[in-house]
């Protein structure tokens, strides 16, 4: 995987940053009243299915950016697949290793929902909002706790 930065000096590095991190904050915030409203409603409702499928995909999606942003400006060892920039950031720990294992669950989740997989399970979508939200919120704080000296 290649991976490339177009931002120039510090100031677009913070802007790069800070639109990561408020995409995955807007998603978050959506998603969280999605999970609220409940299982039954998320499942019946096709609207808030298909709003949650789109929002979860958007969120993780933009923590892969945030990952490949961080490996390029930092010149971080390569990952070849999406998964892979979990395991580069824990390996050089920016996150753990418990939590790279969770993201390259979302990560798989994503996939699924990116190319309509057939066998997509609607309660796990679900779940995954619900339950793991919280580990895309501990992403970013990792992240933004090992950017600060810089």
């Amino acid at each position: 995987m290649i991976v490339q930065t177009q931002a120039s000096g510090s100031e677009g590095r913070l802007d790069r940053i800070k639109y990561y991190i408020k995409q995955i904050d807007d998603n978050n915030k959506l998603l969280l009243e999605l999970s609220v409203a409940g299982l039954k409603r998320f499942l019946d409702d096709e609207l808030q299915f298909n709003a949650g499928c789109f929002l979860l995909q958007r969120s993780v999606g933009s923590c892969i950016n945030l990952g490949l942003y961080v490996i390029a400006e930092h010149r971080l060892s390569l990952p070849d697949s999406y998964r892979d920039v979990f395991e580069v950031l824990a390996n050089e720990s920016i996150i753990t290793e418990e939590l790279s294992s969770k993201l390259c669950q979302l990560v798989t989740l994503r996939n699924q929902l990116v190319n309509l997989d057939p066998e997509l399970e609607p309660l796990s979508v679900f779940k995954a909002i619900r339950h793991n939200l919280a580990d895309i919120v501990a992403f970013e704080k990792h992240v933004l706790n090992w950017l600060k000296p810089v």
